[in-house]
C-alpha cells in the first residue's frame, strides 16, 4: 500500500466472493494485503465450494449455493456495512445480495465477473458472453438427465493454463490445479427467477466495476460491454491482469479496492 492509501483509508468489512470451481482459498494474497493495512476481511466458501462440505447434488438453486453469503450478511450487526466483492461468475452472488440485503452492503465491486442489473437480464448476459462447450478445452462436462445441456463443470489444467492463469505466478496456478472443484451452471427456471434484481432494491447500492485488462475466460470487451449496458458508479481497468486478477495483479487489485472504499464509503 502507498504511504498515502495508508493513512486515509478507514479500516473496512471487506466480504470477498469466489467464483466457479474456486473458493475463498483463491484470496490469500489479497486477505493478506487488506488485513496488513489494518481492515477486517472475511472470504466466504460458498456451497459445494473450497472447504464447504455440502454435497453439489444437494444444491437445487443457485439460492441454494449462495445461502453461505446470505447467512453471513443476515447474522452481522444492523449497523454494520460491508464492501462486497464478487469475482467471475459469482458476480452473480454479489447481484443477489445487493436485492436480498441493500442496507447491509456500501459498496459492491464486480472484479472481472458478471454482473448483471435491472435494465440487463441473465438472458442477454448469457447470449453475449456465455461461449460454447468446445471453447472450454478439457474441461470435464455432465449433463443432466433430462437433456445435453451442461449441468457442472470442472476447468481442465490447459484451459486454465490458457485463459485464466496466463498472467499469474505458476505457484497459484498450482495451488488451482489441486483445489478447484465441480461447479453448477444452474440453468433450472427458479434459479433463472432468483437472479432479477431491482431498481428499488439492487439499484440502492453504489457499484464499481473493474475490468481485467488481459482476461481470456471473461474476455475484456464483454466486461466492458456489461458496465456500458448496466453504468456502475465507476469503472478502472487494471492493465495485464488475467481473468485470475487476484493472483496476476493482487497489488493492484488491493489499491483500487482501498481508493473506491476511501471514495464511495
Amino acid at each position: 500500500m502507498t504511504e498515502e492509501e495508508n493513512s486515509t483509508t478507514a479500516p473496512r468489512h471487506f466480504v470477498l466472493i469466489h467464483g466457479a470451481c474456486h473458493g475463498a482459498w483463491c484470496w490469500y494474497k489479497l486477505v493478506s494485503l487488506l488485513e496488513s493495512d489494518g481492515h477486517k476481511v472475511t472470504a466466504l466458501d460458498l456451497c459445494a465450494s473450497g472447504q464447504n462440505q455440502v454435497p453439489l447434488d444437494k444444491l437445487h438453486t443457485i439460492d441454494d449455493y449462495h445461502q453461505p453469503l446470505y447467512s453471513y450478511l443476515e447474522s452481522l450487526p444492523s449497523d454494520e456495512k460491508v464492501i462486497l466483492v464478487g469475482h467471475s461468475m459469482d458476480g452473480y452472488a454479489v447481484s443477489s445480495a445487493m436485492e436480498r440485503f441493500p442496507t447491509k452492503i456500501a459498496l459492491a465491486v464486480f472484479a472481472a465477473a458478471f454482473m448483471i442489473g435491472p435494465e440487463l437480464s441473465l438472458n442477454q448476459i448469457v447470449q453475449t458472453s456465455i461461449p460454447e462447450a468446445d471453447a472450454y478445452g478439457d474441461s470435464t462436462f455432465t449433463t443432466g438427465t433430462a437433456n445435453d445441456v451442461p449441468e457442472t463443470i470442472l476447468f481442465g489444467p490447459k484451459y486454465m493454463a490458457a485463459k485464466m492463469y496466463q498472467e499469474s505466478p505458476h505457484e497459484d496456478y498450482i495451488l488451482a490445479n489441486l483445489s478447484t472443484r465441480f461447479a453448477k451452471f444452474f440453468n433450472d427456471e427458479e434459479s433463472i427467477q432468483q437472479r432479477i434484481v431491482t431498481k428499488e432494491k439492487y439499484g440502492t447500492v453504489r457499484r464499481a466495476y473493474i475490468v481485467a485488462g488481459e482476461d481470456k475466460g471473461l474476455l475484456t470487451n464483454i466486461q466492458r460491454w456489461m458496465a456500458k449496458n448496466n453504468p456502475p458508479d465507476e469503472v478502472r481497468e487494471i492493465e495485464g491482469a488475467d481473468h485470475m486478477l487476484m493472483f496476476s495483479k493482487s497489488h493492484q487489485l488491493c489499491s483500487n479496492l482501498l481508493q473506491l472504499a476511501k471514495k464511495y464509503c
